[in-house]
């Protein structure tokens, strides 16, 4: 890759670039928006509260089905400190084949975390609102890949800090399969033997790692009910919570705060995606960034996935999520590798591959999501697409991608087997691969950045630490001891 001189970005007034470099441009969104994020959450639960312990059990209300109403705290003092752990940095990367690269760093202010924590922070804020409103208990079962259980931990570690919730008020159960437990980090909930018990770290051995969310599903449809009844606590099992949307909308006032308006042709914005959602969120915030201006050079996303789980792609190319509509390949036996079959090779998919259902990044588990109309929809109207990289495609650009990201302030590891989290990689990998291929072009790219990467940043739970549950029956062990506080610390 040819890299030319990198300037800054455009200040928040659109005057001139100046020459040379510049400060990047940094921002709390989540702060700077509270009250367009509160609206957003809001409207997006109008039909979605269940009944709270103690408010009424309406005939027929399903305990499974529970969901605390749409309200977030007001900003005051306190919460602003707690929202402090959310940020954002801009900054201009060097100028590839003519086009301006940005990258929006979502983890600025996170430190050392492990991922970008604004849909773990506002799913806490909103179980704190629900105590303050009830004066109940809430318990949210967050199954994951690993990143937003991490999250959710900090999150409720920060609400301690900062004096929104008492340990007894609201609890987080973090469910996560076994390949995916060195993603939650180590912290005093932990190793507080109480802490831990309230809020334990539970491990499935599934054969696939989404058997989180199935096994979820499974326990709150068989032991929901018996669990509010015994422990007065109101279960939330949290599942492509629209807070993530809500996050990934200020995506869109960070562009216009830190960039400007976009180029007529608009701007790619290139990310690594599971199920979408954040594509969706960012261009629900484009409208509402316009402020009422046209908005037809909004984002046009570029979704990065992976082979074994390219849903998305396929979906949006074949009308289908099944790996039926996916290219062939043939094995090369010498180097063993997968090549695509001869002939015209599809661009959207890696040419190379050390398998063609291989995983770079394992916090990528959903096959066939729901949300792939929607995106498919999105992506058709507003200029973007798909595509799909694999791990020797990292490979091959890592150490170009090392040194494109070093001025940046963000230092990949020099061996890439030190390497936590591979989403960077993988949306740089993608960004880079479509403008070589001709995929959708324009005049500006940002990358977003969404995960910390470096395995020495934070130690993992340790083993001896979390609890195992491969059932239901074994879940509803794990949660009644950590919601019946007459139980033993573990």
């Amino acid at each position: 890759m040819t890299l030319t001189t990198r300037t800054g970005p455009a200040d928040r007034t659109g005057t001139a670039e100046p020459s040379g470099e510049t400060a990047p441009w940094e921002g709390r969104p989540l702060t700077d928006h509270w009250d367009t994020v509160r609206a957003l959450v809001r409207d997006a639960h109008p039909r979605q509260a269940g009944p709270a312990p103690g408010d009424g059990d309406p005939a027929g209300a399903d305990p499974a089905g529970f969901a605390p109403d749409g309200e977030l705290p007001a900003l005051d003092g306190p919460l602003r400190g707690y929202l402090a752990a959310a940020g954002t940095r801009v900054t201009r990367l060097p100028d590839h084949r003519g086009v301006r690269w940005q990258l929006f760093d979502h983890c600025a202010a996170a430190g050392s975390r492990t991922a970008q924590p604004d849909t773990a922070l506002l799913l806490v804020a909103r179980a704190v609102q629900h105590t303050r409103r009830t004066g109940r208990r809430i318990a949210l079962l967050a199954p994951s890949s690993g990143n937003l259980a991490s999250t959710l931990r900090d999150a409720l570690l920060r609400a301690h800090r900062y004096g929104l919730a008492h340990p007894d008020q609201v609890r987080v159960i973090a469910l996560v399969p076994a390949a995916a437990r060195h993603k939650v980090a180590d912290s005093p909930l932990a190793r507080h033997p109480e802490l831990r018990r309230r809020n334990p770290l539970v491990v499935h051995h599934g054969a696939e790692p989404g058997a989180v969310h199935e096994l979820a599903a499974a326990y709150c449809r068989a032991h929901a009910r018996a669990l509010r009844t015994g422990t007065g606590t109101a279960l939330w099992y949290v599942r492509d919570p629209v807070e993530h949307r809500a996050a990934a909308a200020l995506r869109a006032f960070v562009e216009r705060d830190a960039l400007g308006a976009a180029p007529a042709a608009g701007r790619v914005h290139a990310q690594t995606a599971d199920t979408g959602s954040a594509a969706l969120g960012h261009r629900a915030g484009s409208a509402l960034a316009a402020d009422g201006a046209a908005d037809a050079a909004g984002p046009r996303p570029l979704l990065v996935q992976q082979p074994r789980t390219c849903g998305l792609a396929l979906h949006l190319l074949t009308g289908s999520c099944s790996r039926e509509g996916a290219p062939r390949y043939r094995y090369d036996a010498a180097r063993r590798l997968h090549h695509q079959a001869a002939g015209s090779p599809d661009p959207h998919f890696p040419r190379t591959a050390h398998h063609p259902e291989e995983v770079v990044e394992p916090a990528f588990f959903t096959r066939a999501p729901g949300t792939a109309p929607e995106v498919s929809a999105l992506l058709r109207a507003h200029g973007g697409t798909g595509i799909v990289v694999s791990r020797y495609e990292c490979l091959a650009r890592y150490p170009s991608l090392r040194a494109l990201l070093a001025p940046a302030g963000v230092a990949l590891p020099a061996d890439p087997a030190r390497l936590a989290d591979w989403s960077l990689v993988m949306a740089l990998t993608g960004a880079l691969n479509a403008a070589e291929r001709g995929l959708p072009a324009g005049p500006e790219v940002v990358v977003h950045r969404t995960a910390a990467h470096g395995a020495a940043d934070r130690a993992p739970v340790p083993g001896a630490l979390a609890r195992y549950a491969d059932s239901a029956d074994e879940l509803h062990a794990v949660l009644t001891g950590a919601l019946d506080d007459r139980g033993r610390s573990r």
